[in-house]
């Protein structure tokens, strides 16, 4: 089983409230009431001062603090947009330099939307499954937002700049993988650029799916849904979670919503930021079980259960 070893976030310090950055996003005064007095959105972090690559980096020297990087035979960035940097820039091999990765094989992950994170967890399973004993995986979660059309999805959320790194192994200590589960939805592949009909479609869509790949999960971790101790969630909005969990049965307070008003939702590193959160406000404990979710732009559903580690190694 795989072995989350260490869960390490990166937020901003600076913050910027939603209700200011109607300009900035180029959006009327309907849609700012829409996303703070109705999907429960305050504010986002933002990295002010500091590119993808700086947080990926202070990430990576943080997750590996102690940890014997001789033996990290991958690095992996799981980013949402399929394009973070120009590809003569080289973002992977600079990572792994300045990160002292030399036995690394480095690349990225895409193409899967916001589910890109987890999706990342059941690659690193796979490959460490053919490397030696002892050897580990260093994942980076997510991006900065750089633009107005990357920060705002309409109707539906606003994007911080909050990342996340993880180290894992095939063996411990760590959070364990019980099990993942996933569907991709593919008609809804254009996104944003869905024609009414097809969008309205996905909207009647997205909460039955959601919750059902989360029962699919949980019930491959031999378990039920109200065994669950805490959902770990993307951070789109309240609304969204408060139907999900309406549908599933789960009461409210289980879903670990308060990160949601004061990050926004960052992009694919919000179940990972969450986990790292809840664990530091004893929202989770050792022992219990937690269910990490994602949803992605394009009809992308991922979910993952993990039993938590006494501590971070």
């Amino acid at each position: 089983m795989l072995h989350l070893r260490k869960v390490v976030p990166f937020v901003p310090e600076h913050s910027t409230a939603i209700a200011d950055m109607r300009d900035a996003l180029g959006v009327a005064d309907s849609e700012i009431r829409l996303l703070t007095r109705f999907l429960g959105l305050e504010r986002i972090v933002t990295a002010e001062g500091l590119t993808t690559l700086d947080m990926l980096l202070a990430l990576g020297q943080e997750a590996l603090a102690g940890a014997d990087r001789s033996l990290v035979r991958y690095l992996i960035h799981a980013h949402t947009v399929q394009h973070v940097a120009p590809p003569a820039l080289r973002w992977m091999d600079v990572l792994r330099d300045k990160l002292g990765l030399a036995e690394a094989a480095a690349f990225s992950m895409s193409h899967q939307g916001c589910v890109i994170g987890l999706s990342a967890l059941r690659a690193a399973e796979a490959l460490l499954g053919t490397e030696p004993a002892g050897s580990t995986a260093l994942i980076l979660i997510g991006e900065k937002a750089l633009s107005p059309v990357m920060q705002h999805i309409p109707g539906t959320s606003v994007l911080g700049d909050a990342t996340a790194g993880v180290l894992v192994a095939l063996d411990g200590p760590g959070d364990v993988l019980l099990s993942t589960a996933h569907r991709t939805l593919g008609e809804f592949h254009r996104a944003r650029h869905m024609s009414e009909e097809l969008a309205q479609r996905y909207t009647q869509a997205y909460t039955p799916t959601l919750a059902s790949v989360m029962v699919e999960a949980v019930h491959s971790a031999g378990l039920e849904i109200g065994e669950i101790d805490l959902v770990l969630p993307h951070n789109v909005n309240r609304y969204s979670w408060t139907a999900t969990a309406r549908r599933l049965g789960l009461p409210l307070e289980r879903v670990y919503l308060e990160n949601v008003p004061t990050m926004g939702h960052c992009f694919c590193a919000d179940p990972f930021v969450n986990l790292s959160t809840a664990r530091a406000e004893n929202a989770v404990r050792p022992g219990e079980t937690v269910l990490m979710v994602s949803a992605g732009q394009g009809g992308t559903f991922a979910a993952a259960v993990a039993r938590t580690a006494a501590r971070e190694e």
